[in-house]
């Protein structure tokens, strides 16, 4: 893997951009792609301001950039929209970088059976203009994957994919994702999602990386910036007893287990719960899912 590009890959932010603007300023790449869930608490180009003076900035969305009209209009009405790879491929520092954003939602398609929509035109003749948004998609679904986008994309070809599902070598992933990647015949596999990080390796003859929750990895699959434990696991992870906080409250030294068995004690920041910054912002705390 000598002479790649430094690109770095950032795990859902969840409304916290410091650690993208400081690694970027810190490591200068030649790209950042971020793997959904966003959520700015401002225009996207100016929490990543600092950030855009150093690199380029892409990106794909994940389910919750869709739960209030502000966190749309932040994405979407940014100048960095144009920089999103939802359903496309480009080209980011000389490499072809294939994105699906979103997830599989039951009222669209769950890739384990048939899809109740096929496109968006579909879904939209269903429902009828009184429950369209915006003239359109209802917002929510406009993080659903539909067959539609899926199924062109398979008919593409790029070096990198990067999705915010998971493939199947997670527990909660799916084959739909392995499958996409193959017919892509990339070598590289980032996704976010899950809040974990996650070296799988060489999986299907590519590699595999579970970028988790505000970290940062580059093409290698090596850590830059150190995941946090989302607060919701840290509770969980408290209560079986398998986390130990540290004198601040804010670092813990949790006893974790990776898909593979393997055991390990490491210290890690639990994240902080989102600060609320409009009265339409409905999540106020990183959530899963």
């Amino acid at each position: 893997m000598d002479n790649l590009p430094e690109i770095f890959f950032c795990g859902d932010p969840h409304g916290e951009f410091s650690q993208i603007n400081t690694a970027a300023r810190e490591h200068k790449p030649a790209a950042m792609v971020i793997l959904g869930d966003l959520q700015p608490p401002d225009s996207l180009e100016k929490v990543l301001e600092e950030a855009l003076a150093f690199t380029d900035i892409w990106w794909i969305p994940g389910n919750h950039d869709t739960d209030t009209d502000a966190f749309y209009d932040r994405l979407w009405k940014s100048p960095l929209a144009a920089h999103e790879l939802e359903g496309r491929v480009g080209m980011v520092a000389g490499l072809r970088i294939a994105g699906l954003g979103g997830v599989f939602r039951g009222q669209i398609w769950m890739p384990d059976g048939e899809p109740n929509y096929d496109s968006v035109s579909a879904f939209l003749k269903r429902i009828g203009r009184n429950n369209a948004w915006r003239g359109g998609v209802p917002r929510r679904h406009r993080t659903s994957i539909f067959p539609s986008v899926y199924e062109n994309l398979c008919r593409q070809h790029a070096d990198i994919l990067v999705t915010h599902e998971a493939p199947a070598c997670h527990r909660k992933g799916f084959s739909a994702i392995d499958q996409l990647a193959t017919k892509l015949h990339v070598r590289w596999l980032f996704h976010g999602h899950q809040h974990e990080s996650i070296s799988y390796g060489r999986y299907s003859g590519m590699w595999v990386r579970a970028v988790g929750l505000r970290g940062i990895v580059n093409l290698r699959g090596e850590e830059v910036v150190e995941s946090q434990i989302d607060p919701k696991d840290a509770a969980a992870l408290q209560a079986r007893g398998e986390l130990m906080l540290g004198e601040n409250g804010e670092e813990a030294f949790a006893v974790l287990q990776d898909d593979f068995g393997n055991v390990r004690m490491e210290a890690r920041k639990i994240a902080q719960p989102w600060r609320a910054g409009d009265q339409d912002q409905i999540p106020n705390k990183p959530e899963k899912g």
